[in-house]
């Protein structure tokens, strides 16, 4: 009954933040349509090929877009990603818990009674996870059981730990030595992660540092066509720069451009930062929502780029 009332209170949170999410782009939704008349007399781009393709350029329609975007992410995103950190924090606490185990043990009480003992302590997260194993040990699971079953939803890494200090608490005289070896394994196997996620920063700076010469090189050629379609216009360049994209086109072109790079770039992100992509999901909503300033106030930059060179 306990293990079912946690999982349906995670499932309800859950469901409920999704809700969230869908009722807010909902509104959003017919916001945009009755109010802002956003769909209305919508300007777009028809690129022809094998597959026809019409663009809507609009700047308000693209930044309808993100913003429905970030809404259907975002919250959903947050609550797995605290709940990922939650499991994480978990996991760095298991070479403690491995070694304070194993001091117990070896000074001659049982593994349920060295989780007791642990309480005591503040080790975060992991306190409420070991009261619920003593509250099943209470109630007439064996050891085994009780720590499997409460830490089922916990990282691979966590588990496989876990187990030890099952097969530890089953194999009587070696308890303690066993503990030992699993607390200084634990301690390497950290080591190393943070080694690894240290050597991994340089890739998503590499990731942030690729997005923002993609938008510096975009002003520059909103500048550069923007100078041209007017000298084009005034008669003063050939008839070739007349097949230019219009300014706007050309900006809600880039815009898209610059989301289709910005998206998987994010999860990517997420990936190789800790190996759970959710966390690039909110990398994605904090790179958006500067693409989405960048090309709201480009215009005035490249105005300010006309001012200073004139062809």
């Amino acid at each position: 009954m306990m293990k079912l009332g946690l999982r349906c209170k995670r499932l309800s949170v859950e469901l409920a933040v999704l809700l969230f999410s869908l009722m807010f782009s909902l509104a959003l939704v017919v916001y945009a349509f009755h109010v802002l008349k956003l769909f209305e007399n919508i300007e777009v781009l028809v690129i022809s090929g094998p597959i026809t393709i019409l663009l809507p350029y609009s700047i308000n329609f693209i930044n309808f877009l993100v913003i429905l975007i970030l809404i259907l992410t975002v919250p959903y995103a947050t609550y797995k990603y605290i709940v990922f950190r939650r499991k994480k924090r978990i996991e760095v606490l298991m070479p403690v818990l491995l070694y304070d185990l194993a001091g117990l043990v070896r000074a001659g009480h049982t593994v349920p009674k060295a989780l007791e003992l642990e309480l005591e302590k503040n080790l975060g997260p992991l306190n409420e996870l070991i009261e619920r194993v003593l509250s099943r040990i209470a109630l007439g699971d064996d050891v085994s059981r009780a720590l499997s079953e409460t830490f089922k939803d916990q990282t691979i890494i966590t588990r496989r730990f876990i187990e030890t200090i099952a097969e530890a608490h089953e194999s009587g005289g070696r308890a303690a030595q066993v503990l030992t070896e699993a607390s200084v394994h634990a301690s390497r196997l950290q080591a190393f992660e943070e080694e690894r996620r240290r050597n991994m920063k340089v890739y998503v700076t590499i990731i942030y540092a690729a997005i923002l010469v993609f938008l510096i090189s975009s002003a520059f050629l909103l500048f550069f066509n923007t100078a041209l379609y007017e000298a084009s216009s005034r008669g003063v360049t050939g008839s070739f720069f007349t097949l230019l994209l219009h300014p706007t086109q050309l900006k809600g072109v880039l815009y898209y451009t610059t989301i289709f790079i910005t998206i998987p770039s994010s999860i990517a992100i997420g990936k190789i930062r800790s190996g759970y992509s959710v966390e690039g999901l909110l990398h994605m909503a904090m790179l958006l929502s500067v693409v989405m300033v960048f090309y709201n106030f480009v215009d005035n930059l490249v105005q300010l780029m006309l001012t200073i060179v004139r062809f």
